[in-house]
């Protein structure tokens, strides 16, 4: 394989760690919530349409505004991306611009004909999440038979597409102990990367004793992360620390490889742990501005502001500042995102 020169993502990287670019350099867009299961642990309360949607001319008006901004990475989400009318319109304006366009879809909508369709328009990267290796069990927390079925399905037709495939899991007390079966499972497919996330006590997963719970979920992830990252080890894959509890990308392709990727390798390596304030931001479906998926708080809305005047909100320098941990923590334990995560240590 050619040498891959990697100084100017490095110089991107370090700009993005300093908090001195101009924007987020990636966003995660909940395009809707309109979604065809009720997952038990669901962030964003999918289930029916919000009124106040951005509707495709907003989006698109977004999209410019990302583009000229600085934003090179958008992950489209929901609820069931899949779900909107003009979700390939949406990814097809994004590429046409030079954003880097991925989806998240529960596989229950896909076919042959979408994944081609998601071709067509540029879609960089397929993501699916999986709760289990047991259909009664994943379908159980997703609320519908055939679910694990139509994620797998997906899966194997993103890959053989050649379409950059990611599998994601939040590590709960149902599949901690399945997660190493799940890693050799998504390695024997040929999956890109595997996403591991703490189980957050926000939207549909918040109820009784919420601080004790979440000591107790933040726990399982950092047992769960150490036991795959001395299994991964041994293969040559690498995982970075994360003492943060936060949400942990694996690239799967050993340097070298042909589907090695330099750029989400060196991204993954430098953004390991809390991302708020530096690396990305998430957008609601009425175009508010939430600090990431996990922190429910309003900093700003799209139909009033650009992204890089919402970007320098004093919550947002703060985290660049002095952030401490997990702003979500912080907010679960304090009542508030601008106290430190007690958590973190």
């Amino acid at each position: 394989m050619p040498e891959i020169h990697t100084h100017w993502m490095e110089d991107f990287f370090l700009a993005a760690s300093a908090g001195t670019l101009p924007a987020p350099p990636s966003a995660w867009w909940v395009t809707t919530r309109a979604c065809n299961l009720a997952c038990k642990y669901c962030f964003s309360n999918g289930g029916t349409c919000s009124p106040d949607e951005l509707t495709t001319e907003e989006a698109i008006t977004v999209l410019n505004d990302f583009a000229e901004s600085g934003v090179v990475f958008v992950t489209f989400l929901g609820g069931e991306p899949l779900c909107r009318r003009d979700i390939f319109d949406l990814i097809n304006y994004a590429t046409d611009l030079g954003i880097y366009a991925a989806i998240l879809t529960n596989g229950l909508l896909v076919t042959e004909k979408t994944i081609t369709r998601l071709q067509e328009v540029g879609c960089e990267m397929v993501g699916v999440s999986i709760d289990h290796d047991d259909p009664a069990i994943h379908d159980t927390i997703r609320g519908r038979d055939g679910s694990l079925e139509a994620a797998r399905r997906t899966v194997r037709m993103a890959i053989e597409a050649g379409i950059r495939t990611s599998v994601r899991i939040v590590v709960t007390p149902d599949n901690y102990q399945v997660i190493p079966r799940l890693f050799r499972w998504a390695l024997d497919q040929g999956v890109d990367e595997l996403i591991l996330l703490p189980l957050f006590v926000v939207g549909r997963a918040q109820g009784n004793d919420d601080r004790k719970r979440d000591l107790f979920y933040r726990k399982l992830f950092i047992h769960t992360l150490d036991e795959l990252r001395e299994m991964a080890t041994a293969m040559g894959i690498h995982i970075p620390e994360n003492r943060h509890a936060c949400s942990q990308t694996i690239e799967l392709n050993q340097v070298g490889t042909e589907r090695h990727h330099a750029a989400h390798a060196l991204g993954i390596v430098w953004s390991s742990g809390c991302k708020v304030g530096k690396y990305s931001v998430s957008v609601q479906p009425n175009g508010d501005i939430h600090p990431c998926p996990f922190v429910p708080v309003s900093i700003g809305n799209l139909r009033q502001q650009c992204i890089r005047e919402i970007w320098q909100t004093p919550l947002l320098k703060q985290a660049r500042i002095n952030r401490v941990g997990c702003m979500a923590r912080a907010l679960i334990h304090r009542g508030v995102p601008e106290q430190p995560d007690p958590t973190y240590t």
